[in-house]
């Protein structure tokens, strides 16, 4: 059975797209021009290749088997393509990443902008979802999260370590008191990432509910948000104390203050993830490199940020102590 080649590859984008509408801006084409493509190619297969559900367009078995076959095709032209250039400065293709709401909005985003603007050829797609996509099936091609284990079958490369720890704004030290020791935080006002009784891989929003507290029982938080940015914005508003990676891009921007600098809470290790298959990909290195660089590069800012910052808390402790 002979199957048109440009068929195949508005198949392959509506597959990894699960919209036949964005394949279609991705193919630079009108969208009724992708349906017709995939309906003939339905009609050559003998077999209906999509289903819908509430998350986009699905393969069948028959278009997952399909899938497989055209994706090896297109990985091995991309690679072609890439070998034929012979620079990075020429590596062109596309690259679909998926991360999570709260690490795309707290570090990662503006490290895949600044990658966007040095490499224009690469073309990504950011898809944030607290959901672990599977890599495997090409719901997407990299993934910057942690550690899967019993996945033989993905590479996984450390990127960084982030590290819990608690923020709030001036005002509300000047307002509330700053707390001493965690057994303090009995009075005073914690507001929490999500509903605290939803833990995910992602996320460890009982930390400070239970920070300090006997037989290890959580408070009660006087606000649960789940929008990274509205937790920030409610602390830097006076209303509570919150939990932050360490290296949050939202504690410079919103002006937070560490509080309890002693205090150290769960880290997550973060890794750059993508199928074995795919590794020799140009366009896939060429993010691994990026990101292994300006991560580890925030790293140690960011240590140093923490330094100033347990000094900084140092001097506000004794400035209220002088005060009462």
């Amino acid at each position: 059975m002979y199957m048109e080649w440009d068929r195949l590859r508005h198949f392959y984008y509506v597959a990894k797209e699960k919209s036949i509408t964005r394949a279609a801006q991705r193919l630079r084409m009108f969208q009724p021009s992708v349906t017709r493509s995939i309906q003939q190619l339905e009609h050559q297969a003998k077999s209906k290749l999509f289903i819908r559900n509430p998350r986009g367009l699905i393969l069948t078995k028959q278009g997952e088997i399909l899938f497989e076959r055209v994706c090896n095709v297109m990985t091995e032209l991309e690679l072609a393509t890439n070998e034929i250039s012979g620079t990075v400065d020429q590596v062109s293709g596309v690259l679909t990443l998926a991360t999570t709401y709260a690490n795309a909005s707290t570090i990662l985003f503006r490290y895949i902008c600044h990658f966007a603007e040095t490499y224009p050829a690469i073309t990504i797609h950011v898809t944030c979802d607290d959901m672990e996509l599977d890599l495997t099936k090409k719901e997407a091609d990299v993934a910057v999260r942690p550690y899967t284990f019993n996945a033989s079958e993905l590479e996984q490369i450390f990127l960084h370590e982030r590290r819990l720890q608690l923020f709030t704004s001036q005002a509300y030290l000047n307002k509330m008191g700053i707390p001493k020791t965690p057994e303090d935080l009995d009075k005073h006002k914690l507001i929490t990432f999500s509903n605290p009784d939803e833990i995910t891989p992602f996320a460890n929003t009982l930390w400070a509910l239970k920070l300090g507290t006997l037989d290890d029982q959580p408070r009660k938080p006087f606000m649960t948000v789940n929008s990274a940015e509205c937790l920030a914005e409610s602390a830097a508003m006076g209303l509570g104390i919150v939990a932050f990676s360490h290296d949050s891009t939202l504690i410079k921007k919103y002006n937070l203050v560490r509080v309890l600098p002693a205090i150290e809470g769960p880290a997550t290790k973060m890794y750059y993830v993508y199928p074995k298959s795919i590794k020799n990909l140009a366009t896939v290195k060429l993010l691994e490199n990026y990101l292994k660089k300006s991560l580890g590069k925030t790293t140690e800012e960011q240590n140093s940020l923490v330094e100033n910052q347990s000094l900084s808390s140092k001097d506000n402790s004794k400035v209220y102590q002088e005060q009462v």
